[in-house]
Protein backbone atom coordinates (compact mmCIF):
# COMPACT_ATOMS: atom_id res chain seq x y z
CA UNK A 1 0.00 0.00 0.00
CA UNK A 2 2.64 2.05 0.83
CA UNK A 3 4.59 1.83 -1.90
CA UNK A 4 1.64 2.59 -3.96
CA UNK A 5 1.03 5.63 -2.53
CA UNK A 6 4.45 6.50 -2.64
CA UNK A 7 4.15 5.90 -6.53
CA UNK A 8 1.08 7.98 -6.92
CA UNK A 9 3.12 11.04 -5.02
CA UNK A 10 5.47 10.74 -7.19
CA UNK A 11 3.46 11.31 -10.41
CA UNK A 12 1.43 14.01 -8.85
CA UNK A 13 4.78 15.61 -7.77
CA UNK A 14 6.05 14.95 -11.87
CA UNK A 15 2.96 16.37 -13.22
CA UNK A 16 2.94 19.19 -11.01
CA UNK A 17 6.59 20.44 -12.35
CA UNK A 18 5.45 19.54 -15.66
CA UNK A 19 2.67 22.26 -15.31
CA UNK A 20 5.17 24.62 -13.33
CA UNK A 21 7.56 24.68 -15.70
CA UNK A 22 4.75 25.54 -18.56
CA UNK A 23 3.53 28.57 -16.39
CA UNK A 24 7.04 29.81 -16.78
CA UNK A 25 8.38 29.05 -19.94
CA UNK A 26 4.65 31.22 -20.97
CA UNK A 27 6.31 33.79 -18.63
CA UNK A 28 9.30 34.53 -19.98
CA UNK A 29 8.22 34.47 -23.48
CA UNK A 30 5.24 37.34 -22.57
CA UNK A 31 8.29 39.10 -20.80
CA UNK A 32 10.65 38.90 -24.17
CA UNK A 33 7.46 40.62 -25.68
CA UNK A 34 7.99 43.43 -23.62
CA UNK A 35 11.51 43.96 -24.19
CA UNK A 36 11.26 44.07 -27.70
CA UNK A 37 9.33 46.90 -27.50
CA UNK A 38 10.82 50.25 -28.83
CA UNK A 39 11.19 53.29 -26.60
CA UNK A 40 9.52 56.49 -27.60
CA UNK A 41 12.23 59.43 -27.48
CA UNK A 42 12.15 63.27 -28.10
CA UNK A 43 13.57 66.24 -26.46
CA UNK A 44 9.56 67.57 -26.17
CA UNK A 45 6.18 66.25 -25.38
CA UNK A 46 5.14 66.55 -28.91
CA UNK A 47 9.34 64.54 -30.24
CA UNK A 48 8.19 62.71 -27.81
CA UNK A 49 4.32 61.38 -29.17
CA UNK A 50 5.80 61.57 -32.36
CA UNK A 51 7.97 58.82 -31.63
CA UNK A 52 5.00 56.87 -30.32
CA UNK A 53 3.19 57.40 -33.33
CA UNK A 54 5.96 56.20 -35.81
CA UNK A 55 6.06 52.93 -33.44
CA UNK A 56 2.53 52.07 -32.87
CA UNK A 57 2.76 48.95 -35.10
CA UNK A 58 5.48 47.67 -32.95
CA UNK A 59 3.06 48.51 -29.65
CA UNK A 60 -0.26 47.06 -31.46
CA UNK A 61 1.60 43.37 -32.53
CA UNK A 62 2.87 42.94 -28.83
CA UNK A 63 -1.11 43.71 -27.68
CA UNK A 64 -1.93 41.14 -30.38
CA UNK A 65 0.78 38.74 -29.27
CA UNK A 66 0.23 38.98 -25.61
CA UNK A 67 -3.75 38.29 -26.04
CA UNK A 68 -2.49 35.44 -28.31
CA UNK A 69 -0.13 33.96 -25.66
CA UNK A 70 -2.49 34.61 -22.92
CA UNK A 71 -5.73 32.78 -24.52
CA UNK A 72 -3.20 29.68 -25.64
CA UNK A 73 -2.32 29.39 -21.71
CA UNK A 74 -6.05 29.95 -20.60
CA UNK A 75 -6.74 26.73 -22.73
CA UNK A 76 -3.60 25.10 -21.46
CA UNK A 77 -4.82 25.51 -17.84
CA UNK A 78 -8.15 24.08 -18.82
CA UNK A 79 -6.81 21.03 -20.36
CA UNK A 80 -4.40 20.36 -17.21
CA UNK A 81 -7.09 21.57 -14.67
CA UNK A 82 -8.34 18.19 -14.08
CA UNK A 83 -5.28 16.50 -15.09
CA UNK A 84 -4.56 13.41 -12.79
CA UNK A 85 -1.02 12.47 -14.02
CA UNK A 86 1.12 12.51 -17.45
CA UNK A 87 2.53 9.91 -19.68
CA UNK A 88 5.80 10.53 -21.95
CA UNK A 89 3.17 11.22 -24.86
CA UNK A 90 1.72 14.66 -22.98
CA UNK A 91 5.16 15.26 -22.40
CA UNK A 92 6.60 15.53 -25.60
CA UNK A 93 3.16 17.22 -26.96
CA UNK A 94 3.32 19.48 -24.23
CA UNK A 95 6.95 20.49 -25.25
CA UNK A 96 5.97 20.90 -28.66
CA UNK A 97 3.65 23.88 -27.34
CA UNK A 98 5.96 25.22 -25.43
CA UNK A 99 8.18 25.57 -28.57
CA UNK A 100 5.82 27.17 -30.49
CA UNK A 101 4.63 29.43 -27.52
CA UNK A 102 8.32 30.51 -27.35
CA UNK A 103 8.79 30.98 -31.25
CA UNK A 104 6.10 34.24 -30.84
CA UNK A 105 8.47 37.16 -29.59
CA UNK A 106 10.42 36.34 -32.85
CA UNK A 107 7.28 35.78 -34.82
CA UNK A 108 6.21 39.02 -33.58
CA UNK A 109 9.47 40.83 -34.48
CA UNK A 110 8.99 39.67 -37.91
CA UNK A 111 5.23 40.77 -37.98
CA UNK A 112 7.02 44.68 -37.53
CA UNK A 113 9.95 44.04 -40.39
CA UNK A 114 10.85 47.44 -41.46
CA UNK A 115 9.36 47.64 -45.21
CA UNK A 116 6.36 45.70 -46.56
CA UNK A 117 8.32 44.08 -49.67
CA UNK A 118 6.05 42.55 -51.92
CA UNK A 119 3.00 40.65 -50.97
CA UNK A 120 4.73 37.80 -50.78
CA UNK A 121 7.33 38.41 -48.62
CA UNK A 122 4.34 39.74 -46.10
CA UNK A 123 3.07 36.40 -46.30
CA UNK A 124 5.59 34.07 -45.58
CA UNK A 125 6.22 36.92 -41.84
CA UNK A 126 2.33 36.81 -41.43
CA UNK A 127 2.20 33.28 -42.43
CA UNK A 128 4.56 32.23 -40.30
CA UNK A 129 3.14 33.64 -37.49
CA UNK A 130 -0.21 32.00 -38.03
CA UNK A 131 1.39 28.51 -38.34
CA UNK A 132 2.39 29.02 -34.91
CA UNK A 133 -0.76 29.33 -33.97
CA UNK A 134 -2.53 26.85 -35.62
CA UNK A 135 0.71 24.51 -34.43
CA UNK A 136 0.21 25.30 -30.65
CA UNK A 137 -3.86 24.95 -30.65
CA UNK A 138 -3.34 21.56 -32.36
CA UNK A 139 -1.03 20.76 -29.46
CA UNK A 140 -3.79 21.73 -27.07
CA UNK A 141 -6.33 19.65 -28.87
CA UNK A 142 -4.15 16.48 -28.95
CA UNK A 143 -3.34 16.33 -25.12
CA UNK A 144 -6.67 17.22 -24.21
CA UNK A 145 -8.12 13.71 -26.58
CA UNK A 146 -5.15 11.88 -25.43
CA UNK A 147 -5.43 12.55 -21.72
CA UNK A 148 -9.39 11.74 -21.95
CA UNK A 149 -8.54 8.44 -23.88
CA UNK A 150 -5.99 7.55 -21.46
CA UNK A 151 -7.74 7.96 -18.58
CA UNK A 152 -5.45 10.41 -16.87
CA UNK A 153 -7.75 12.94 -15.48
CA UNK A 154 -9.18 12.75 -11.81
CA UNK A 155 -12.07 10.25 -11.23
CA UNK A 156 -15.43 12.39 -11.26
CA UNK A 157 -13.69 14.94 -13.38
CA UNK A 158 -15.77 17.41 -15.64
CA UNK A 159 -15.55 15.89 -19.41
CA UNK A 160 -12.92 17.95 -21.13
CA UNK A 161 -16.07 19.57 -23.51
CA UNK A 162 -16.56 21.03 -19.93
CA UNK A 163 -13.03 22.34 -18.82
CA UNK A 164 -11.38 22.67 -22.58
CA UNK A 165 -13.22 25.50 -25.14
CA UNK A 166 -12.93 23.05 -28.47
CA UNK A 167 -14.92 25.77 -30.21
CA UNK A 168 -12.51 28.84 -29.32
CA UNK A 169 -9.45 26.37 -30.07
CA UNK A 170 -10.99 25.28 -33.16
CA UNK A 171 -11.79 28.67 -34.42
CA UNK A 172 -8.54 29.61 -33.87
CA UNK A 173 -7.25 26.93 -35.69
CA UNK A 174 -9.47 28.15 -39.08
CA UNK A 175 -9.08 31.30 -38.23
CA UNK A 176 -5.20 31.53 -38.49
CA UNK A 177 -4.85 28.32 -40.80
CA UNK A 178 -7.08 30.04 -43.63
CA UNK A 179 -5.55 33.36 -43.47
CA UNK A 180 -2.03 31.51 -44.91
CA UNK A 181 -2.95 31.07 -48.21
CA UNK A 182 -5.21 34.25 -48.11
CA UNK A 183 -1.88 36.66 -47.22
CA UNK A 184 -0.72 35.74 -50.69
CA UNK A 185 -3.61 37.61 -52.15
CA UNK A 186 -4.35 40.69 -49.78
CA UNK A 187 -2.28 41.98 -46.85
CA UNK A 188 -5.48 42.04 -44.65
CA UNK A 189 -5.62 38.51 -44.14
CA UNK A 190 -5.85 39.13 -40.49
CA UNK A 191 -9.15 40.08 -40.31
CA UNK A 192 -9.73 36.67 -40.37
CA UNK A 193 -7.61 36.19 -36.94
CA UNK A 194 -10.38 37.78 -35.46
CA UNK A 195 -13.77 37.18 -37.29
CA UNK A 196 -13.34 33.40 -37.23
CA UNK A 197 -12.37 32.24 -33.59
CA UNK A 198 -15.86 34.83 -33.06
CA UNK A 199 -17.97 33.44 -35.16
CA UNK A 200 -16.67 29.54 -33.72
CA UNK A 201 -17.71 30.96 -30.45
CA UNK A 202 -21.00 32.09 -31.66
CA UNK A 203 -21.61 28.72 -33.36
CA UNK A 204 -20.38 26.11 -30.79
CA UNK A 205 -19.41 22.67 -32.31
CA UNK A 206 -22.08 19.90 -32.41
CA UNK A 207 -20.04 16.95 -31.80
CA UNK A 208 -21.37 13.29 -30.15
CA UNK A 209 -21.28 12.45 -26.92
CA UNK A 210 -17.52 11.10 -26.00
CA UNK A 211 -17.46 6.84 -26.00
CA UNK A 212 -15.60 5.32 -23.55
CA UNK A 213 -14.02 8.20 -22.12
CA UNK A 214 -12.74 9.75 -25.60
CA UNK A 215 -13.21 13.90 -25.66
CA UNK A 216 -16.22 15.49 -27.70
CA UNK A 217 -13.96 18.52 -27.88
Amino acid sequence: MSTAKNEQALQARATDRMILFSDAVVAIAITLLALELPVPAGRDVSAFWRSARENDGHYLAFLISFAVIAASWSQHHRVFSTVKLVDPRVRLINLFWLLMIVLNPFATKLLTTEGHGTVATHALRFGFYSLLQVLASGALIAMSRHLAAHHLLDPGSPAPSATLRGERLYGTVLGFGLSIPVFFATTYAWVLWIVVPLLAERLPLRTRPPENGSPDA
